[in-house]
């Protein structure tokens, strides 16, 4: 029965990553881009990894995917935001909003 939940988890991240393949392909805006590459993919490998210790269910298996899943949980929303600040001050896209970003970065260079 575990088999099969695990089975089922692994197709589920499987999905989810593949969506965000699909998005990042898909969407015009390297913000939306970047926000599906970031999020569906950081599901997709919880869920690759809840299926993997499911599936094998020995204790250096289960801890090694726990490690996965931690190290991907913090590095891909850095490395997102990082990129997103890169794009920002290269690009400096027109916003539909006020842009606080700017407004906070001119305040830190008068004061």
């Amino acid at each position: 029965m575990m088999d099969i939940i695990g089975g089922i988890f692994l197709i589920v991240g499987a999905l989810f990553i593949l969506l965000a393949g699909v998005g990042v392909v898909r969407f015009d805006d390297i913000y939306a881009r970047m926000h599906a590459g970031a999020k569906a993919p950081a599901l997709g490998v919880l869920a690759i990894g809840v299926g993997a210790a499911l599936t094998i269910r020995t204790t250096i298996a289960v801890g090694a995917v726990v490690l996965v899943i931690v190290l991907q949980l913090i590095a891909g929303p850095v490395g997102a935001h990082i990129l997103a600040r890169s794009v920002y001050r290269e690009l400096r896209p027109d916003l539909d909003g006020p842009d606080e970003l700017a407004e906070a970065e001119a305040g830190d260079r008068t004061g």
